[in-house]
């Protein structure tokens, strides 16, 4: 993949889902790292080989930045480019290999939660019908005797 398909599918994939401004800073930071490198001696090739799929990339900057086009924490990823690429390349490294552990303990939280609940609603529910039995009972079987020998009078 060259480096201007890179740029374009990277693009794409932040379109909509970031501010014109924070997708302008991002493109400019990869083509600026892409041109560093290049400089550097690597081939464009390899330098966006390295870098990954750009949608990849997208998604961990959706994920990681707010609509402002600030970082998790309010910084800024333009500049420091070993720094950035090392936060970002972490980021999905993580989010790749491992479920976030926040998750986990949101999806145990709310499946105890769940199970609370369904047996508070059951517990409520068996004592309403307990309470109520006693005196629901006689009234329906009055009612009952009532209609059958009083109530087809005319």
């Amino acid at each position: 993949m060259t480096r201007q398909e890179f740029l374009q599918e990277l693009r794409l994939a932040l379109q909509g889902q970031l501010s014109q401004t924070a997708i302008n800073e991002n493109i400019r930071y990869y083509d600026n790292y892409i041109m560093e490198e290049t400089r550097k001696g690597s081939s464009e090739h390899d330098v966006v080989s390295r870098l990954g799929s750009p949608r990849l990339i997208a998604r961990t900057l959706i994920d990681t930045t707010d609509p402002f086009g600030r970082a998790a924490g309010g910084r800024h990823y333009a500049g420091d480019y070993e720094q950035a690429a090392s936060e970002r390349r972490f980021h999905v490294e993580d989010s790749v290999d491992r479920e976030p552990r926040n998750l986990r303990l949101y999806s145990w939280l709310g499946k105890f939660l769940l199970i609370a609940v369904a047996i508070l609603i059951v517990v409520v529910v068996a004592n309403v019908i307990a309470f109520l039995l006693p005196i629901l009972v006689p009234v329906i079987v009055g009612f009952l005797i009532y209609s059958l020998f009083f109530g087809n009078r005319s």
